[in-house]
């Protein structure tokens, strides 16, 4: 789960496009999500403590890293901004379940967001 969210996280911190502070706030809550997920199902599973120990830590610093480089860019007056915070929020509202398998979950904000990235980046 928390693989799938992290290769989400570069796909989206890969486009040419920085984020605003809504945007950095959105992502920030869909991060807490992930979080949350990833602990609950650390709980369930029969982990050791040395691995447990391991994961937290990660877990721990995984929103702090991401914010780090996202936070300052895409100017709120962008064609993007708001359908990324769109996409961030809509992630957000997913279920644990649907975060482990971000392929099959995207949301339609999402989908929409990503075309107009690709449209955006193949102009120039």
């Amino acid at each position: 789960m928390l693989r799938r969210a992290v290769v989400l996280w570069i796909t989206l911190l890969v486009t040419p496009l920085t984020w605003g502070d809504e945007m950095t706030a959105a992502a920030e809550m869909f991060c807490e999500k992930v979080k949350v997920c990833a602990m609950a199902q650390m709980a369930e599973e029969d982990m050791t403590p040395e691995v447990r120990g391991m994961m937290e830590p990660i877990l721990n610093n995984m929103c702090s890293n991401i914010q780090s480089r996202v936070v300052g860019k895409v100017p709120e007056g962008s064609p993007l901004y708001g359908p990324a915070i769109g996409c961030m929020r809509s992630m957000e509202s997913l279920t644990c379940a649907q975060i482990q398998d971000l392929a099959s979950s995207e949301t339609a904000e999402c989908q929409s967001f990503r075309e107009k990235a690709e449209a955006a980046s193949a102009r120039g």
